[in-house]
């Protein structure tokens, strides 16, 4: 039975007393990834893994490289792997902003073109990973490099688009630690922003304060992804994003600030100047004061917020619709950054300094 739901997807239902279903996922030791083998445990699944080890209940590890045809698999391997399997998602990419060795080509968008020929040859929905910043473009110079990586997403969906296969497209914004625990698999440009708040790096922020940055928690992510693939939707485009619920700019950093003083890190906020008034004023004359590594860090901060704040841009979200299919809402996204700042400061030591202290 396959129904079309108002908003476009299509979904196909399962057969009662239908078996266990096999998918094969790529990118498990990512930050998606690794959430998500925590939230699939009705599904059996195949990691295809490249370097990174990965176990759990239900999980296969194969090696393999998305960056090779055939996934690096030899003949019968790949047709033996195409035979069991009934769905893929795909996850796996390069998300390094910085990477300029060809490296974004070869995996985000050669990879996924491999990715893609598997899932026709399993005659199996493809899930596609991509990101609610696909559409980011730049003027001048700031954000040049970071956009590379948007760009390379960007490629693979358009890839896929032209490769007949049946695909779902599911775009999350910035991805932050587990809602409840903060924890993630590899800390993201968001905790390198608020490593440079502790540090007391960032005495000014070249954004609206009004502007909304837009994050979502791994689980909430692989929350998303799980519940397609159960409901085995087979078509359509799905935003990951808070929306019209992201906090403003000025109401995340003051969670960042709040967590840091409750810990004893005691930071000044930030002032927020108008971009325009950065970059021909403050900027050449701010950044070129700084020792090398401090400006290669505050640097780094400003690609990041100028690809992910992008002029103010609301980002569309499709989670009422997810919710609908089984997903469980969004949580308190103040409480969600609180976690992961929190988790993050734990790893770095921060707990540990502020209780030796009140010993």
């Amino acid at each position: 039975m396959s129904v079309v739901n108002e908003t476009g997807p299509r979904i196909v239902g399962r057969a009662p007393g239908a078996p266990r279903r096999t998918v094969l996922l790529t990118g498990a030791s990512g930050v998606v990834g690794r959430a998500l083998l925590q939230r699939l445990d009705d599904l059996d699944v195949v990691c295809l893994v490249h370097r990174s080890p990965v176990s759990g209940p239900h999980v296969t590890a194969v090696p393999g490289d998305i960056a090779e045809p055939m996934l690096g698999l030899a003949e019968q391997a790949y047709a033996e792997l195409a035979a069991k399997v009934d769905a893929v998602i795909h996850c796996a990419a390069i998300t390094d902003f910085n990477r300029s060795d060809g490296s974004l080509e070869a995996t985000n968008i050669a990879g996924t073109g491999h990715v893609a020929a598997f899932a026709v040859a399993a005659n199996a929905v493809l899930y596609h990973v991509s990101t609610a910043f696909v559409r980011t473009t730049v003027d001048g110079d700031r954000g040049r490099t970071a956009v590379g990586y948007a760009s390379s997403k960007a490629a693979a969906e358009e890839l896929l688009g032209s490769r007949g296969v049946p695909h779902v497209i599911l775009r999350p914004s910035i991805v932050i630690g587990d809602s409840v625990t903060g924890e993630i698999g590899a800390f993201q440009g968001l905790h390198q922003v608020v490593a440079g708040l502790f540090a007391g790096m960032v005495p000014m922020i070249p954004f609206d304060p009004s502007w909304p940055i837009d994050f979502v928690p791994a689980d909430v992510v692989a929350d998303t992804v799980a519940c397609v693939v159960e409901n085995r939707v087979s078509e359509g485009e799905f935003w990951v994003s808070a929306g019209d619920r992201a906090l403003r700019l000025d109401e995340g950093v003051a969670v960042v600030i709040e967590a840091a003083r409750v810990l004893g890190v005691s930071i000044d906020t930030p002032r927020f100047v108008p971009p325009d008034m950065f970059d021909r004023l403050i900027g050449p004359v701010f950044l070129d004061a700084l020792p090398a590594r401090i400006r290669r860090n505050v640097v780094r901060m400003l690609e990041f917020f100028t690809i992910y704040l992008r002029s103010g841009d609301t980002k569309p979200s499709s989670l009422d619709q997810l919710v609908a299919l089984g997903m469980r809402p969004l949580p308190d996204q103040r409480e969600s950054l609180r976690n992961s700042v929190k988790y993050w400061a734990a790893q770095k030591g921060y707990v540990r300094r502020e209780a030796e202290r009140a010993a």
